[in-house]
């Protein structure tokens, strides 16, 4: 089958569908009409031709024959409708080029009758929306949350209500109504300036229950800002690092492991495009400014149906809108880094605009270094988003993000040679609402992620790794009730990888170079789930999610026999499809409410992955990592996974409590032959081998929201296994990221509004390496013996940040600025990524390997790590 033919025919069928629903018409918009002593048919034919919508009624309405006089200029349609029909007691339901006439109910009928609230709920000051505010009414005793975009639907008996809208850091909302038909209500929450205990209003307990995601989490860029990072840069994935079952590498790292999954099981997500290389300067910095971020959202267990791609976690985060009404400003200067921010309207309510930019400042650094020998370090990163609102149902969001990092070994003055990676994503974005219980989201998105290790930079000589994706999705949510939601959506994407090629600008070296096989890879994603809350105490989310991949064209692909030798060669031509998976990935979840303030909680998830990073070592600094699809020698991995979990209020939206437990089993796991050949080898697919894995623990979460002093304690327990054809004699050994102890108390202490304090405390248990068991003498030198992989532990890893903020000026006012110190590492733990054994110890006392010795010496074990204590002043400043 022609790949071309089949991406095509799958996105007119989604253009199809998408146009079905976007018949809906929009009420909101206005026209002119003046009726002078007509009858009301006559109207209806007049406002028929001026807005295009078709009326359907009984020939038998008795208000047809009546009389009407009206004039209205540039109005809306749905209040024109509104004032002439309502006094005639006929009500109107648009039906999608249809208004369909009947006559009004009696009011015995109208008590029976249902209505939907439905609208957004947004910042007051900024505009920007709320994801995760309650909304609800204690007439009834129930209500729901915004989703990620603001947007909520309840559908209630027709009468009187009181409706609450609340959210943590917010004063609350309380509106009084009765409506008689559907009604829309967007309000607008100012940030609350007092200490949040003293807001009285509360949503119901057992409403925040509910939500509570197994194995999730939520950041806001407040409790992110209020947390230590290296150098005071606050950082977006190291912070994930607090959140139970998310183990990082360690110092200088932004790589992570999620309940047991190795680092490249994790999908990272910026408005919807995937990034797959979020760091700067080797992870000692993230690669999206924190000025930038919305909020965050943690998928590590209960993963919803629209998300997959991969085994452990999902990190999704989504950016500024950009203020719809003010103009504002904002940076922060340091000695590492220096970034800035803008947002305001182009026209305001309706289109805004967001800009940061962040550089480094490390250029320092290279002047310390030796004579004739210094390093050059750089990086950047550029975010910008457009919001264009043209009315109430349709929204449009545009980003685009570019990062780039660059190091350079310089000698002589020439740059000899150096490493640089780039990433690159830009999405738009649809808000679609054609009616009060349906949200619709539509998304555009490409990333790109380039890798260069460069040879000769003078001669243009390097080494290239890429992964570009481009992809169309199409998500809808209706809300039936607040006790029962459909959601469903369809996604197409396209991959494109080179796993690694080298380049040299003489055309003769370059033909006697090894050429590596690039892959082209096509993937659609169907999925949708159901939510029902049975009663008063059962919740329950069923979900599916079946994911299509097709390998395609122009390609090489290598065969082996079972003893991975080479067998044969097979040329793919034009974009024919060569293999293809085809998975289903079901999902269930279920909440049983204890009462008012606990709940119990168990969900079964399976996740498919046909992307694999390959790399044959566990440092953060390797510069050989590649992305490569599932295909003919690499079977896609999947994942099961059960969880557990009990969720306790202690103090209604104050001091939570939650314990949770897991198993995992991961099937066709990878792994590598010993001394793997990864670097230009076009039979590296030879190296690998396959086999499961599985992973268990507990997690355990304190968390105090509100006070002056706030945070929170988590601790896991967790293991993880491997059993690995041809690898440690096929026998089962712990992985790198087997850690079995992670604790870590994060502590927020605001006594007034000028100083504000921040404490971060990791305690990790070393990861599992091979170490020699023994040595024996050959040729008068020592030879290391070994044994069972990962036969041994790094020592464990200790570390303890300290902030603390000095806020000028008053609170209220418009200009805000502050000075901040932080201490990264502050007690200077030396905590080491890896271990050498080394031969003697030389005059300056360092250990080192000599060329040639006449006698025998002993090994000698070193360790090497990242950094000592790290401090930092920054200056931060805003204006709103």
């Amino acid at each position: 089958m022609n790949i071309t033919r089949f991406r095509i025919s799958l996105i007119v069928l989604l253009s199809l569908c998408i146009g079905q629903i976007s018949l809906s018409q929009d009420l909101d918009k206005t026209i002119t009409i003046e009726i002078e002593d007509e009858t009301l048919k006559v109207f209806l034919n007049e406002f028929g031709e001026k807005s295009g919508l078709n009326f359907s009624y009984p020939s038998a309405l008795k208000a047809l024959k009546e009389k009407v006089s009206y004039k209205a200029r540039e109005k809306q349609q749905r209040q024109i409708l509104d004032d002439v029909l309502s006094p005639m007691e006929i009500s109107y339901q648009v039906v999608e080029k249809q208004i369909v006439l009947s006559e009004a109910k009696t009011k015995s009928e109208k008590q029976k009758e249902k209505i939907t609230v439905s609208g957004r709920v947004r910042d007051d000051e900024s505009s920007e929306y709320i994801a995760g505010a309650n909304v609800y009414t204690r007439d009834l005793n129930f209500g729901t949350i915004t989703n990620a975009y603001g947007f909520y639907s309840l559908t209630l008996p027709a009468g009187n209500y009181i409706m609450h809208f609340t959210f943590l850091g917010y004063e609350s909302r309380t509106i009084s109504f009765s409506p008689l038909r559907d009604t829309v209500i967007n309000i607008d929450l100012v940030e609350s300036g007092l200490d949040i205990s003293e807001v009285v209003i509360r949503a119901p307990e057992e409403n925040l229950l509910r939500l509570n995601q197994l194995g999730g989490m939520k950041f806001s860029p407040k409790t992110l800002n209020s947390l230590p990072a290296f150098a005071g840069d606050v950082d977006v994935i190291k912070s994930l690092n607090t959140v139970p079952g998310i183990t990082n590498y360690g110092d200088g790292s932004t790589l992570f492991y999620v309940r047991g999954g190795n680092s490249d099981q994790n999908l990272i997500n910026i408005d919807d495009a995937p990034v797959f290389n979020p760091t700067h300067l080797f992870g000692f910095f993230t690669a999206l400014a924190p000025d930038a971020i919305r909020d965050i959202e943690i998928y590590k267990g209960d993963f919803p149906a629209t998300f997959g791609g991969r085994l452990s976690s999902v990190i999704d985060i989504h950016s500024k809108d950009g203020n719809m009404r003010n103009l504002g400003f904002g940076g922060k200067l340091g000695p590492f880094t220096s970034s800035f921010s803008m947002e305001g309207p182009f026209v305001k309510d309706r289109f805004s605009f967001f800009f940061s930019v962040r550089r480094s400042n490390l250029n320092w650094m290279g002047e310390l270094a030796e004579v004739n020998r210094t390093f050059d370090f750089s990086f950047y990163d550029i975010h910008t988003k457009l919001n264009i609102k043209p009315n109430n149902k349709n929204q449009f969001f545009i980003t685009f993000y570019k990062g780039q990092d660059d190091y350079s070994r310089i000698i002589n003055t020439n740059n000899a040679f150096g490493i640089s990676w780039d990433n690159s994503l830009a999405s738009l974005r649809w808000n679609y609402t054609p009616g009060d219980k349906i949200f619709i989201n539509n998304i555009l998105f490409a990333s790109e992620y380039n890798y260069y290790m460069y040879i000769d930079r003078e001669n243009d000589d390097y080494w290239i790794s890429a992964i570009k994706i481009q992809g169309l999705k199409s998500n809808m949510s209706y809300y039936f009730n607040p006790r029962s939601t459909l959601r469903f959506g369809i996604a197409l994407k396209n991959y494109a990888m080179n796993p690694g090629n080298i380049h040299f600008s003489d055309p003769e070296t370059q033909a006697a170079a090894p050429a590596i096989p690039e892959y082209n890879a096509f993937e659609t994603n169907l999925y949708g789930s159901y939510e029902l809350q049975l009663g008063k105490k059962f919740i329950s989310r069923f979900g599916l999610r079946v994911s299509s991949w097709q390998d395609y064209g122009p390609t090489r692909v290598y065969h082996f026999d079972e003893f991975y030798r080479h067998t044969e060669t097979e040329e793919i031509m034009g974009e024919d499809v060569y293999k293809t998976f085809v998975n289903p990935e079901p999902r269930i979840s279920l909440t049983y409410l204890l009462g008012s303030s606990a709940s119990l909680k168990a969900a079964y998830t399976r996740n498919v992955q046909y992307l694999q990073l390959l790399s044959n070592t566990t440092s953060p600094f390797t510069s050989l990592e590649v992305w490569v699809p599932a295909g003919p020698n690499i079977q896609a991995r999947k994942a099961d996974q059960v969880s557990v979990g009990y969720f306790r209020d202690i103090i209604a939206e104050k001091l939570q409590f939650s314990a949770e437990a897991y198993f995992k089993k991961i099937y066709n796991e990878i792994d590598y032959t010993e001394h793997a050949s990864l670097l230009l080898n076009p039979l590296f697919e030879g190296e690998l081998r396959f086999g499961d894995a599985r992973a268990y623990g507990l997690e355990f979460l304190l968390r105090r929201k509100t006070g002056k002093l706030n945070g929170w304690i988590a601790y896991t327990w967790s293991r993880a296994f491997k059993t690995i054809a041809d690898v440690n004699d096929g026998k089962e050994f712990h992985p790198f990221y087997d850690r079995p102890h992670n604790f870590n108390i994060s502590l927020i202490w605001q006594p007034s509004f000028r100083w504000s304090m921040a404490a971060n405390w990791y305690f990790i248990s070393g990861g599992a390496i091979t170490t020699p068991i023994g040595f024996y003498y050959s040729y008068g030198y020592q030879v290391p013996v070994y044994g069972k992989k990962n036969n041994d532990r790094l020592p464990d890893y200790r570390r303890l940040d300290l902030s603390v903020e000095l806020h000028f000026g008053k609170e209220r006012n418009e200009y805000q600025h502050s000075l901040e110190l932080t201490l990264y590492n502050a007690l200077g733990n030396k905590n080491p990524f890896a271990i050498n054994f080394n031969k003697e110890i030389n005059e300056q006392g360092d250990f080192v390997v000599p060329k040639d010795m006449d006698e025998p010496a002993d090994l000698i074990p070193s360790t090497l790590s990242v950094s000592g204590m790290v401090p930092s002043i920054n200056y931060r400043f805003r204006f709103k």
